[in-house]
């Protein structure tokens, strides 16, 4: 039960004329209980027909003006109430306002991973299937809005009612995006996340968009089509593997076998098709051009809304690829004397000098450069002063690329290099 948290959470906003209603469906566990505890609530608890029109009960009983709802395992992040009023405003077209939003564990320990939250339109909100996202505990909005956009449907038997709402809310209404993470999702075997498989949730989600494209005489309607098409047809899956088979067959000299796969992969998606065949020779032969020019184009590319949200992931991912940073504990042993970093570089993809800086305890001891691919290994001195035990070591990366602008392959991680080995030596390990 995560009630409490969520309670706290609230109450330690310190803002003033705070209006905080409880709705619960007659709950069978310790809930009430621990309700009782908080004298500051408003407790609706009756049978229910569900989440939404549990939601609604609450809404209908506010009297503040700006609404927002968190779960029984959400949270908010301090001075989040603070800033939401100081940004949301009416005369300004102000609406709506959404926050970052980061995905916690069961104990409210940060994943790395935020929540996608992205804004650009209502035609974006509605290609759910492109990832445009909206973090529901981090999106407050005026009374108006809820009035004039109707509040959560009944009838939906969904667990994307939020999704619905902001459906709604899109159509009339921009949302004004905060740079601050406002609010937690908590991420636990029974949260709503983890009772379906995602292409399951994504279909759901794809049905209740369908409920907002208008009727085919509208040009939106057709261009969602299309959309939607064009995913569900995955051009670049298919010619991804097309152009493995490819691979596979120019490798036993089987010339024609390969040809016929490659033509038809290369007409699937010409995209593939050049980074996978063209770019490597290109890049072999032209390096300081082709260095130059993909560089400027790359500064110039908007982070995708799905690559920002692992720009603060510190911990080495399942496969050991490493982002634009690392922050992990070492044991430093009474006899310790140097830092091993070992890994592996792949600079196909990295178009700007990529450079490691590696800090112990916060304090800089070494910058050195990944001029080429394959395997590496540096070997850093300890400054004075460190004592044996656990110690800090943030590795930070210079360049970064993503995967899936050159591969076409779904993975939006942002990757700089991958880690084999860590860890502090001693003088005999270390080779010295």
């Amino acid at each position: 039960m995560f009630i409490g948290e969520t309670i706290e959470s609230v109450l330690t906003q310190n803002y003033p004329n705070l209006e905080h209603i409880i709705v619960d469906g007659d709950s069978k566990d310790q809930t009430l209980q621990v309700l009782k505890a908080y004298r500051h609530l408003k407790i609706i608890s009756e049978p229910d027909n569900g989440q939404a029109e549990a939601i609604n009960k609450g809404f209908r009983m506010a009297t503040g003006k700006i609404y927002g709802y968190l779960n029984s395992d959400d949270t908010l992040l301090p001075n989040a109430l603070h800033r939401v009023a100081q940004e949301i405003d009416s005369e300004q077209g102000r609406h709506i306002v959404m926050g970052r939003c980061r995905f916690v564990d069961e104990k409210g320990r940060y994943l790395g991973i935020e929540h996608p939250s992205h804004f650009e339109s209502h035609f974006s909100v509605l290609k759910v299937w492109k990832g445009h996202l909206i973090p529901q505990p981090s999106v407050f909005w005026t009374k108006e809005v809820w009035k004039k956009c109707g509040g959560i449907d009944e009838d939906l038997k969904s667990d994307w009612i939020d999704y619905d709402l902001f459906c709604r809310f899109s159509k009339k209404y921009n949302f004004h995006y905060i740079d601050q993470v406002l609010a937690t999702y908590r991420l636990h075997k029974h949260s709503k996340s983890e009772k379906s498989s995602i292409g399951d949730r994504l279909e759901e989600a794809i049905r209740i968009s369908k409920r907002y494209w208008g009727l085919p005489i509208f040009p939106q309607f057709w261009l969602l089509t299309v959309s939607l098409g064009w995913y569900r047809f995955n051009r670049v899956g298919r010619s991804r593997s097309l152009f493995s088979e490819a691979k596979e067959a120019w490798r036993h000299r089987k010339w024609l076998r390969a040809v016929m796969y490659a033509a038809p992969a290369g007409m699937l998606a010409p995209e593939v098709a050049f980074y996978v065949a063209v770019y490597p020779f290109l890049k072999d032969r032209t390096k300081w051009l082709l260095k130059k020019g993909l560089a400027h184009l790359g500064r110039r590319r908007k982070i995708h809304p799905q690559t920002a949200v692992y720009l603060d992931h510190t911990d080495p991912w399942d496969d050991n690829r490493i982002g634009p940073r690392l922050l992990i504990s070492r044991n430093v042993a009474q006899d310790s004397k140097t830092l091993l970093v070992k890994g592996n570089a792949d600079l196909t993809y990295i178009n700007e000098p990529l450079f490691l800086i590696v800090l112990v305890n916060g304090q800089e001891i070494g910058k050195f450069q990944l001029k080429e691919n394959g395997n590496f290994v540096s070997h850093l001195a300890l400054p004075k002063g460190i004592s044996p035990g656990l110690t800090d070591v943030e590795i930070r990366a210079t360049s970064w690329y993503v995967p899936h602008h050159f591969r076409k392959n779904g993975d939006l991680r942002p990757l700089s290099w991958l880690m084999e080995q860590v860890g502090f030596v001693s003088d005999k390990e270390s080779g010295g």
